[in-house]
């Protein structure tokens, strides 16, 4: 089971393990960033990660970024 990150803990680690993984902060308004990566399973995939200031990413949305992405279960340990 994942921990709660900071989302540039999160960032980091998925520039880590693929460095394909684009990040947009100008997708819309909010306070939210757009991960995208252009080949998973053959197509692009993105998803929405909160980016507020002093609060951590909840394990729901690290769950759903590992479900998303196909990521290995311990990336974010």
């Amino acid at each position: 089971m994942p921990r709660p990150l900071r989302t540039r803990e999160v960032l980091e680690r998925l520039r880590k393990h693929d460095k394909r993984f684009e990040f947009f902060s100008d997708q819309g308004k909010g306070s939210h960033l757009m991960i995208r990566h252009p080949d998973i399973d053959g197509k692009a995939a993105a998803a929405p990660c909160p980016n507020h200031k002093g609060k951590d990413v909840s394990i729901g949305v690290l769950s759903s970024l590992i479900r998303r992405f196909r990521l290995p279960k311990r990336i974010f340990d």
